[in-house]
């Protein structure tokens, strides 16, 4: 799957940024034996952040498929703005068409974007090739069936 980097320009600079977005969408995990797939939240686009070690989405998004974050698992992250508060949920994480993936993501109630696909949890599932040279400029993503 290629996916075109997101343009924002900064308003104060004019510089144009590129962004590494891919849309993707979230369900909670369902504890019933046979039942393959939770109600899904809506599409959003979350960065594809090396830098990440966790997968970490906003707090409305688990509201949103009935998750109550603080029933999960108190962690702390620590990233560029400081140590913050995550709570952990087992999931599903809905890529692309066909990918369906079951992993532990954190939930926190202060983010500045929908979500961070990080290290494990969505590498450790996807090849992924940044390649600004390509046209448009973007990244690859190829899934790895790990046996």
């Amino acid at each position: 799957m290629h996916a075109p980097y997101r343009a924002y320009p900064d308003p104060q600079t004019g510089i144009v940024h590129l962004y590494p977005l891919i849309r993707v969408r979230i369900g909670k995990k369902h504890a019933q034996v046979g039942k393959k797939h939770a109600q899904a939240s809506r599409h959003f686009e979350a960065m594809v952040d090396s830098g990440s070690s966790d997968c970490i989405f906003q707090e409305s998004i688990a509201s949103a498929i009935g998750i109550k974050i603080e029933s999960g698992k108190k962690e702390v992250r620590n990233g560029i703005g400081g140590p913050q508060d995550v709570w952990i949920h087992p999931i599903q994480l809905y890529v692309g068409m066909t990918d369906i993936i079951e992993i532990n993501a954190a939930f926190a109630k202060t983010l500045p974007m929908a979500g961070l696909l990080g290290r494990i949890g969505f590498f450790e599932h996807f090849k992924i090739t940044f390649d600004p040279s390509s046209d448009p400029p973007g990244l690859e993503i190829e899934r790895i069936h790990k046996t």
